[in-house]
């Protein structure tokens, strides 16, 4: 959806000690994080609309009537309406990118598990849900992982230290395929503020999983992706910030 972000090339083109995200930038690099992360914002701001507007849509076009024991149908059904309910609050009340983002994917998410609960009510199988990139969920799905033989299964035990890091978290092609370039994946950046990293540390964008989970929750589930949790957590206002 946006370009690469300029900090990922500046973390990439810096020495190893100034890869800390407190080390002291210059004034007008200070200004470049603000304004790109304005620019950022105000892009991912218009996305999120759209798409929890598209997901309302949807609700209303595909309406449920479910009786009592329909237990799962009910539960995918429920679920996705407050998934949906959730990612409206997130867009009204978003602080950063990644509440915005979540609000993306919890909009995704509920239309998925609409899907589900309707596919249920027919007696359908549904189909297998879509797994996000961590590096950054607005990317294209995390492609399916294929069947290996037992002969390429014990090839992989052997696999190195790049293979290894691709593996260690889902990742969509682009990601991985930079990860086993050994270069940094595209990642969703978030605002550190003032002080985070150090007394007189600057605000700094940087890696939205590297943001401490008690000012956001979305280190630790993805902003939003794999934790169905996560709507009862953001109805609950649990999903502000607490410096």
């Amino acid at each position: 959806m946006f370009r690469r972000w300029w900090f990922v090339r500046l973390l990439r083109d810096a020495g190893p000690e100034q890869r800390s995200p407190g080390r002291r930038l210059s004034k007008d690099q200070q200004e470049l994080v603000l304004r790109e992360w304005e620019v950022l914002r105000d892009r991912l701001t218009g996305f999120a609309s759209e798409r929890v507007a598209a997901a309302g849509d949807i609700f209303r076009a595909a309406e449920l009537r479910l009786p009592p024991e329909e237990e799962a149908a009910r539960r995918d059904y429920l679920w996705a309406l407050e998934a949906y309910e959730a990612a409206g609050k997130l867009l009204d009340e978003a602080s950063d990118l990644p509440d915005l983002t979540a609000a993306v994917v919890l909009a995704e998410r509920a239309v998925e598990r609409l899907a589900a609960a309707h596919a249920a009510h027919a007696g359908v199988r549904p189909g297998p849900p879509v797994v996000r990139c961590f590096y950054n969920p607005l990317h294209a799905p995390v492609p399916p992982t294929p069947t290996r033989s037992p002969k390429r299964e014990r090839q992989r035990r052997r696999l190195g230290a790049r293979e290894a890091a691709a593996d260690r978290r889902p990742a969509c092609t682009a990601c991985r395929r930079a990860i086993l370039a050994g270069q940094t994946p595209d990642v969703l950046p978030a605002l550190l503020p003032a002080g985070a990293a150090g007394r007189k540390s600057p605000r700094v964008l940087v890696p939205y999983y590297a943001v401490p989970q008690q000012w956001s929750p979305w280190a630790a589930t993805g902003c939003g992706a794999y934790d169905d949790r996560a709507p009862a957590l953001v109805l609950r206002g649990e999903h502000r910030r607490r410096v």
